[in-house]
């Protein structure tokens, strides 16, 4: 049972998560950002007074988007943030074996892998979500992305017919992984934010455990092969002819967000490479904040670029090549 103590934390974190989002989502570029640092609070309350505690803050937090906005809105919030967060917290701070003296808890890799799967469950849950609705799944997004599109470059009757062969181009092009990249950005800002909000505790007071190495995270074998399969099938099915409509398309973009969920995982194992390559060098500041940047600035690519590196990672064991593999002498 929580105490008053921990009770008015998780009051306060809920609604401190519940107001980032709901400002959030005004719609300028800032309100992006508020959305995805919405669950940094409940990882705060989790990381400091346990999964309990980050429960009841998602609780408050879910309670207070209804107060604020409405039922649809806290319902999304609830889906692609408040769960995850506690899911995460959870699982981080729940000891799997050892002793009080000596607590052992799941660590970089098996956290990444649940990640994964949480990012998994996202896609097939957002896509029967969208599936029912009047113009499905292919006809939301592909509508949404031509909105998009011709807001960023100007209307159809401004530019004449070659206008609209670029924006139908670029809808073709984007479509099959707009809901991956959504759902892959939602769940970087989870990595994001259960870091900063560990960090964050261990500058202030002592978390509830210490942050694994995150230079350690090495994905086994398999989210690599279901990785290669999603790409054949996914490549076998675009060479079909369709006309973005029907199963084909609807397994396209299914398929597509799935894999753009395994590159979560590869980016995060290829940003481990070189956190393990740079350990003990005086310029790793330098050289991990230029890394960051480049895979938050040149969005899409520079993300996948590091995903490539973890991807590859598998068979090219840099960390082993490199004799940094086991050396526990060296921290970051």
């Amino acid at each position: 049972m929580l105490s008053l103590h921990t009770s008015l934390v998780a009051l306060v974190a809920g609604f401190a998560s519940a107001g980032l989002y709901v400002v959030g989502l005004g719609g300028s570029i800032w309100g992006v950002f508020l959305v995805l640092v919405s669950p940094l609070p409940i990882y705060i309350a989790g990381m400091k007074w346990g999964s309990l505690a980050a429960g009841a803050g998602g609780v408050f937090a879910v309670m207070g988007s209804i107060v604020f906005s409405d039922l649809l809105i806290a319902t999304v919030f609830s889906f692609a943030f408040v769960m995850p967060a506690f899911l995460l917290v959870h699982l981080a701070t729940t000891r799997i074996a050892g002793d009080d003296d000596n607590p052992v808890y799941l660590d970089a890799t098996d956290l990444t892998l649940a990640l994964v799967v949480i990012g998994i469950l996202m896609v097939i849950v957002t896509v029967m979500a969208i599936s029912l609705t009047q113009a499905g799944l292919v006809g939301t997004i592909r509508s949404n992305l031509s909105l998009l599109t011709e807001a960023l470059y100007g209307a159809r009757s401004n530019h004449g017919p070659d206008m609209v062969t670029d924006v139908a181009d670029i809808i073709d092009f984007w479509d099959s992984p707009v809901l991956g990249f959504i759902i892959a950005a939602v769940l970087s800002a989870h990595v994001a934010m259960g870091a900063l909000g560990q960090g964050l505790v261990n500058s202030s007071s002592t978390p509830i455990r210490t942050a694994p190495p995150f230079w350690r995270l090495s994905l086994p074998t398999w989210p690599t092969l279901v990785a290669l399969i999603l790409v054949v099938v996914i490549l076998g099915l675009d060479t079909m002819s369709y006309d973005r409509e029907g199963t084909p398309a609807l397994l396209i973009f299914t398929l597509t967000g799935f894999f753009l969920v395994f590159c979560v995982g590869f980016l995060l194992q290829g940003l481990a490479v070189l956190h393990a390559l740079t350990r003990g060098m005086g310029w790793q500041p330098l050289i991990l904040v230029g890394a960051y940047m480049t895979v938050l600035i040149l969005q899409p690519f520079g993300a996948m670029a590091f995903a490539a590196v973890g991807f590859v990672d598998h068979w090219a064991n840099f960390r082993g090549r490199f004799g940094v593999a086991d050396d526990a002498a060296m921290e970051d």
